[in-house]
């Protein structure tokens, strides 16, 4: 009996082997084939058409697609004045997506304040809308169309900056087709069909990210100062989306100065840092300027669902800030739980325990205990691995189907994050290490050579303090409530790193 098995696992193994190397002999053909005629732009160029095809599925052909709303977009939307057409909360928030809006107010709202850079883009798909319809009927597919059109090229540049890494064809046809099952996914594309700014970050990210690649080869002035105005445009649009957003100014000022070394030139130099101390300064302007996105809900739950939550002894914790250690019972506590032991808004928690600290405070004592904050971080990653809203449904209520039910139509990444991934803060130190090991080969602070290495590594590094910014600035202001809501960027973050070292460790494994 023992004998019959191991000639099983002996047929097993060598049928394996022959298939392994049937499939590496038709990989050599094809490269054999492809030998002198290999394109990254022409890759890139089929994978966007898949992607465009794709996104025309989703947001524009029934069952149309999209992200409820779950009432932070209401302030953005009201400014634009587009307003809800039915005023049932169960229709307008979280288990279904609507499609149309009405431009005619009530009298019943109060008119948005809001002023940001996703004005430009509400504001430019109305008036297409208006121009085109002519009624008082707004179709969030218009601003879903022209997202569309901004999506198309940011990919097309970071999927061929990718694939300009390989010279195999096998290896940049691998890469492309993981950039098109990454970042066309339908968890990313229904932001398009949205009024969250989620749609405006993903397209600013992608637009940095790829135009810093594409310094990693060297080309003329003109293009060169192209890719630093996409970057300062994009990035700008970035920082002034909202007041959270605001500090990834002064990381992109910094990855700005290091351009300086692309081109030895003092015009060029003083360019990079002309632009670096403009991205400084909106920075500082968004901060001073800009309403805090965080409400006084958000700096209770800074310190029950962060400072106490990531507390071995909350009492001794309450201590450090000066309040009475019998407030330990509220380690854990949201005012969003079903049954909350806390309110929003209820006065008997500012004397003695919210008037005792400050958000300056909080951000102190995660200095003072590194250990917490890493628990947090630990926290964020997890839940910013959650790129589909949980409690917000994809389609329509007149599709059908049950309350905030989600799409399951080109979601194998999504699907993948969700079910299977590492969601903890060591997957991210390893996933670091390898972006390190992979790209250090070469770097220099003034590359005189192949500089390939250095600008990816240089951009990866960017891409991380987004990340590492974005989840402080969360848990600092809120602990872990508002995570789902407010952290798609650190998701986003991991994935182009993700991205990256897959596309390297291909080529430096030589597996297809």
């Amino acid at each position: 009996m023992k004998n019959h098995e191991d000639n099983g696992a002996v047929s097993y193994i060598t049928f394996f082997m022959k298939l392994l190397q049937g499939a590496r002999s038709i990989i050599g053909k094809i490269n054999s084939e492809m030998e002198g005629r290999y394109s990254p732009s022409l890759l890139a160029a089929a994978v966007t058409a898949i992607a465009a095809l794709t996104t025309v599925i989703i947001l524009f052909l029934p069952n149309y697609l999209g992200v409820a709303n779950d009432g932070s977009t209401d302030e953005i939307m009201k400014t634009a004045g587009i307003y809800y057409r039915d005023k049932d909360p169960a229709v307008n928030y979280g288990n279904y997506f609507n499609k149309t809006y009405t431009e005619v107010e009530s009298g019943l709202e109060i008119q948005g304040k809001a002023q940001n850079s996703q004005l430009l883009f509400l504001n430019a798909a109305k008036a297409v809308d208006d121009l085109i319809t002519r009624d008082s009927i707004f179709d969030i597919r218009f601003l879903g169309l022209l997202y569309s059109l901004l999506f198309l090229p940011a990919f097309y540049l970071v999927v061929r900056q990718t694939c300009e890494r390989v010279k195999r064809f096998s290896e940049g046809a691998m890469i492309a087709g993981a950039g098109l099952i990454i970042f066309s996914d339908v968890g990313y594309m229904t932001y398009f069909n949205s009024f969250y700014p989620e749609a405006l970050w993903y397209l600013a990210v992608l637009y940095c990210v790829g135009a810093f690649m594409s310094f990693q080869n060297k080309r003329s002035l003109f293009k060169d100062v192209s890719a630093l105005i996409l970057i300062l445009v994009s990035g700008g649009i970035l920082v002034s989306s909202r007041r959270q957003c605001a500090v990834l100014g002064f990381i992109l000022a910094v990855s700005v100065i290091r351009l300086t070394a692309v081109r030895r030139s003092f015009i060029w130099g003083g360019g990079c840092i002309l632009g670096a101390l403009m991205m400084s300064l909106l920075s500082f302007l968004c901060i001073l300027g800009y309403p805090n996105d965080f409400s006084e809900t958000s700096k209770l739950h800074a310190m029950t669902r962060g400072v106490l939550f990531s507390s071995a002894d909350p009492a001794d914790t309450l201590s450090e800030f000066g309040i009475d250690p019998s407030y330990e019972l509220l380690a854990d506590a949201s005012a969003y739980d079903d049954l909350p032991l806390v309110r929003s808004g209820d006065s008997s928690l500012y004397h003695g325990f919210m008037d005792q600290y400050t958000i300056l405070d909080i951000g102190n004592y995660y200095l003072r205990h590194p250990g917490s904050l890493i628990r947090m971080i630990d926290v964020s990653i997890k839940q910013g691995m959650d790129m589909r809203r949980s409690n917000c449904g994809n389609y329509e209520k007149e599709a059908g189907f049950p309350e905030k039910a989600k799409s399951l139509f080109w979601s194998g990444w999504s699907s993948f994050k969700e079910l299977s991934a590492p969601k903890t803060v060591g997957f991210l130190i390893l996933l670091t290490g390898f972006v390190i090991f992979l790209f250090y080969k070469g770097y220099s602070i003034r590359p005189a050579g192949d500089r390939r290495n250095t600008i990816f590594l240089d951009m990866l590094f960017m891409v991380l303090a987004f990340l590492l910014s974005q989840s402080i600035v969360v848990i600092v202001n809120s602990g872990d409530a508002e995570m789902v809501q407010r952290l798609f960027l650190v998701g986003m973050c991991m994935d182009i790193m993700t991205y990256c070292v897959f596309a390297e460790l291909l080529h430096k494994l030589r597996i297809v």
